[in-house]
Protein backbone atom coordinates (compact mmCIF):
# COMPACT_ATOMS: atom_id res chain seq x y z
CA UNK A 1 0.00 0.00 0.00
CA UNK A 2 0.99 3.52 -0.37
CA UNK A 3 1.42 5.61 2.79
CA UNK A 4 2.62 9.40 3.87
CA UNK A 5 5.90 8.72 5.99
CA UNK A 6 7.91 11.09 8.32
CA UNK A 7 11.19 10.67 7.05
CA UNK A 8 12.48 12.83 9.26
CA UNK A 9 11.96 15.61 11.90
CA UNK A 10 11.28 18.90 10.13
CA UNK A 11 9.32 20.73 7.20
CA UNK A 12 6.85 19.46 4.82
CA UNK A 13 9.06 18.54 2.66
CA UNK A 14 10.30 15.18 4.62
CA UNK A 15 6.78 13.78 4.26
CA UNK A 16 6.93 11.45 1.40
CA UNK A 17 4.81 8.86 -0.57
CA UNK A 18 6.33 5.45 0.12
CA UNK A 19 5.07 1.81 -0.71
CA UNK A 20 4.74 0.00 2.66
CA UNK A 21 3.87 -3.35 3.92
CA UNK A 22 0.04 -3.85 4.17
CA UNK A 23 -1.21 -3.84 7.70
CA UNK A 24 -1.86 -7.46 9.20
CA UNK A 25 -5.46 -7.39 10.39
CA UNK A 26 -6.10 -8.47 13.90
CA UNK A 27 -8.83 -9.95 15.54
CA UNK A 28 -10.60 -7.13 16.43
CA UNK A 29 -9.50 -5.08 13.43
CA UNK A 30 -11.21 -3.23 10.71
CA UNK A 31 -9.38 -2.51 7.32
CA UNK A 32 -10.12 0.49 5.51
CA UNK A 33 -9.40 1.62 1.85
CA UNK A 34 -8.77 5.14 2.53
CA UNK A 35 -10.70 7.76 0.30
CA UNK A 36 -10.20 10.88 1.95
CA UNK A 37 -7.87 11.96 4.77
CA UNK A 38 -6.32 15.07 6.30
CA UNK A 39 -3.51 16.06 8.86
CA UNK A 40 -4.38 18.28 11.62
CA UNK A 41 -2.36 19.95 14.30
CA UNK A 42 -0.98 17.19 16.17
CA UNK A 43 0.69 15.39 12.66
CA UNK A 44 1.89 18.75 12.08
CA UNK A 45 3.69 18.77 15.70
CA UNK A 46 4.58 15.57 15.39
CA UNK A 47 6.49 15.88 12.13
CA UNK A 48 8.18 18.96 13.63
CA UNK A 49 9.16 16.64 16.51
CA UNK A 50 7.90 18.49 19.31
CA UNK A 51 4.65 16.15 19.90
CA UNK A 52 5.60 12.58 20.30
CA UNK A 53 3.21 10.20 19.23
CA UNK A 54 1.41 7.72 21.49
CA UNK A 55 1.83 4.61 22.29
CA UNK A 56 0.32 1.87 20.16
CA UNK A 57 0.08 4.90 17.68
CA UNK A 58 0.05 4.07 13.56
CA UNK A 59 3.33 4.87 12.17
CA UNK A 60 1.44 7.00 9.50
CA UNK A 61 0.86 10.38 10.08
CA UNK A 62 -3.93 11.44 9.53
CA UNK A 63 -5.86 11.15 12.37
CA UNK A 64 -9.11 10.79 10.65
CA UNK A 65 -10.13 9.38 7.11
CA UNK A 66 -12.93 7.93 5.05
CA UNK A 67 -12.96 4.74 3.05
CA UNK A 68 -14.76 1.56 2.25
CA UNK A 69 -14.07 -1.71 4.53
CA UNK A 70 -11.91 -4.02 2.75
CA UNK A 71 -11.25 -6.21 5.42
CA UNK A 72 -12.39 -7.20 8.95
CA UNK A 73 -10.82 -9.83 11.49
CA UNK A 74 -12.91 -12.27 13.02
CA UNK A 75 -14.26 -10.38 16.23
CA UNK A 76 -15.56 -8.07 14.43
CA UNK A 77 -19.27 -8.06 14.07
CA UNK A 78 -20.56 -4.17 13.46
CA UNK A 79 -18.39 -3.42 10.16
CA UNK A 80 -18.53 -5.49 7.14
CA UNK A 81 -16.64 -5.67 3.92
CA UNK A 82 -17.88 -3.11 1.82
CA UNK A 83 -18.99 -0.50 4.38
CA UNK A 84 -18.22 2.93 3.84
CA UNK A 85 -17.23 5.17 7.36
CA UNK A 86 -15.16 7.65 8.33
CA UNK A 87 -13.08 7.53 11.36
CA UNK A 88 -11.20 8.76 14.25
CA UNK A 89 -7.99 7.36 15.73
Amino acid sequence: MKAVVITSYGDPEVLQLQEVDDPVVGDGDVLIEVAATALNRADCVQRKGSYPPPAGASPYPGLECSGTVIAVGRNVSRWKIGDQLDMWS
